[in-house]
């Protein structure tokens, strides 16, 4: 019989969203009318912006024409996107529109970018951390160090003693809530230099930043465009979780080595995109670059500091009521400490039975999540208030 790949026996950590999903089953069984507010997955809770909605029906119609007839895209994606962005995000850094690649979402690039570097690659990856980070890395049967993100650091992730060759970094952090400031991304960018490795940073929560000594790119950092690649999405900053679109930045300056030659990894991500990806829908690309439009970013722009509403609302009140929490300044998540000799899987059930309220326990997020919750705050003010209305009856 054909054999499997072997990594998958790797994969040894509890996947929390199945379990999840079977206590809430259990929960409808035994409360069938119960109104549960769901603050776990971190999906939109607002609808697409107008401007977005038209920009895609448009698009649509427009392909329904003779003369508007859209087959396969370009599968770095179409032109009109990626010069949006460079003009719009990047045009102060340096980044030309030829170094953003569009996709069908962050969680996409993050994994798939792997496949650019040899199976002995050595990836430091952050504990707590997106979930799919370290998955992929046991399933492409790479090596990985643990870079501790704990209560008494900060929460920020020192670089390590050792060699890494591959890091990934969140900034603003899933699940943790903690945006990285400038002197912090800058200990990445001189480690990475020294030890020739390549920085991953998952920027999908950008749009949330609102520390003045955070940087939006990571291209603020002087030298990051020599050895770091960044990844945006529109998922939560302009709802397309539904629609799927994102986008990676690889700047032409970054190489690595091949049969002894440098090589730039932006000719082999661009072959890569080539021979696996067809790229995202055309309606979809149009929907993006109507984000850039002047009412396009009033609508996202409102859209995010409602969240940031809900998300002060939270903190406020969990720490009025003497609860220990971090995060919702600079990103939609907070960071909820359990309380004294409950686990996160124990509180988590303790919110869900008594509050009918979803969360994420921490540990689902890596060993250093335990003794925490995530709390998401794409919330609507109704649902804000009726969570706070049975946290503070609990």
């Amino acid at each position: 019989m054909v054999q499997i790949n072997p990594c998958f026996q790797s994969l040894k950590r509890e996947y929390i969203f199945p379990i999840i999903d079977d206590k809430l089953a259990d929960l409808k069984r035994d409360f069938p009318h119960a109104e549960i507010v769901n603050l776990g997955v971190g999906d939109i809770s607002l609808p697409l912006a107008p401007s977005i909605v038209k920009a895609i029906c448009d698009a649509t119609c427009e392909m329904g024409t003779e003369e508007g007839i859209k087959g396969y895209g370009p599968s770095c994606g179409y032109p009109f996107l990626r010069e949006a962005i460079a003009k719009n995000e990047f045009a102060h850094l340096g980044i030309s529109a030829e170094e953003i690649f569009i996709s069908d979402g962050a969680n996409s690039d993050t994994v798939n970018i792997q496949e650019l570097f040899c199976q002995s690659a050595i990836v430091g990856i952050t504990d707590p951390t997106y979930p799919a980070y370290l998955d992929a890395c046991l399933l492409a049967g790479k090596k990985t160090i643990s870079l501790p993100c704990r209560e008494e650091n900060g929460f920020f992730p020192e670089p390590p003693q050792e060699h890494c060759d591959l890091v990934y970094l969140c900034s603003p952090n899933n699940p943790t809530g903690i945006a990285m400031n400038r002197s912090q991304l800058k200990k990445w960018v001189d480690y990475a230099l020294r030890e020739k490795a390549v920085l991953f940073i998952d920027n999908a929560y950008e749009a949330f930043i609102t520390s003045p000594d955070v940087a939006r790119s990571i291209f603020e950092i002087e030298g990051a465009k020599e050895c770091a690649i960044e990844f945006r999405s529109f998922s939560k900053s302009a709802g397309f979780t539904g629609l799927r679109c994102a986008y990676t930045i690889l700047p032409k300056a970054l190489k690595g080595m091949l049969d002894g030659k440098e090589q730039p990894l932006f000719s082999l991500w661009t072959k890569r995109q080539a021979i696996k990806f067809n790229g995202a829908a055309y309606p979809v690309q149009k929907g993006a670059e109507a984000v850039y439009t002047p009412q396009g970013r009033k609508e996202t722009q409102a859209q995010v500091q409602s969240y940031l509403h809900e998300a002060k609302r939270f903190l406020t009140a969990l720490k009025e009521l003497g609860h220990t929490c971090y995060g919702g300044i600079d990103s939609p998540y907070i960071w909820w400490k359990t309380p004294p000799q409950k686990s996160s899987w124990d509180f988590f059930d303790l919110l869900l039975k008594q509050c009918h309220m979803i969360t994420i326990p921490g540990r689902g997020f890596g060993e250093c999540g335990e003794g925490f919750i995530r709390l998401s705050a794409f919330s609507t003010p109704q649902k804000t208030t009726l969570a706070l209305e049975r946290i503070r009856r609990l």
